[in-house]
């Protein structure tokens, strides 16, 4: 038996008709049963679908506490990321990030210049499918489930991607690296030399309020005022 996963938002954004419809065109070719573990707008719609379909190996499941997820993640043999035409540079489904830590396999459906199709197509971790596209999905799902060794070494490339450009530290790095890009120093206010001062001046500061606008000072003391 080989589980294929989908692990997060079930929303309006993410395409994931083309899912199910590729798993019910699949029709018993391989022993595989679909998970989706989450909640979402388009949660009802999904499971109405899969209901028309008559698809008893989809199976649907509430999302999981944040310290569960690598567990959950670890069971799939392969991963769905789904993505519509047009939420390039709106959304970036941070699942890939997950799949990627775990090592395992993941079949994208979606936009080729997002950055999930970037990031899979440089660590060689995937299938990359266009939005829509039943037949490639359904090809791509078969491929990956009859080819156990294909999935362990495109997971192995997974981890090894995640841990060169997207461990902890590297991260953090990045992070870094971007807040001192934008974020410019603000410039010091030089301070005049007390010694520059005459020695009047010197005297007195410290002295005087400084007046600040819309806040009155406090009346000085009957022994602060000078006597006439």
């Amino acid at each position: 038996m080989t589980t294929a996963l989908y692990s997060g938002n079930l929303g309006l954004g993410h395409d994931l008709e083309t899912i199910v419809s590729a798993v019910s065109q699949l029709n018993g070719q391989v022993n595989l049963t679909v998970r989706f573990v989450g909640t979402g707008k388009a949660r009802s719609s999904l499971e109405h679908l899969v209901a028309q379909l008559a698809l008893a190996n989809v199976e649907f499941y509430p999302p999981v506490p944040l310290q569960r997820l690598p567990a959950l993640l670890r069971r799939g043999d392969i991963h769905f990321v789904s993505q519509r035409v047009g939420t390039e540079g709106l959304i970036v489904p941070s699942k890939i990030y997950g799949i990627l830590a775990v090592g395992r396999p993941t079949v994208f459906i979606g936009p080729k210049d997002s950055e999930v199709a970037t990031i899979i197509r440089e660590s060689s971790s995937g299938i990359i499918v266009r939005p829509g596209d039943v037949d490639g999905t359904a090809k791509a799902i078969l491929e990956l489930a009859l080819d156990r060794e294909l999935r362990i070494r495109m997971g192995r490339r997974a981890k090894e991607y995640y841990q060169k450009h997207l461990g902890q530290d590297k991260s953090v790095a990045r992070i870094v690296r971007a807040i001192e890009a934008v974020v410019r120093p603000v410039p010091a206010v030089p301070i005049l030399a007390s010694s520059r001062l005459s020695p009047s001046e010197n005297a007195g500061r410290g002295r005087a309020p400084i007046p600040v606008k819309g806040v009155p000072h406090s009346r000085p003391s009957s022994e602060e005022v000078p006597k006439r």
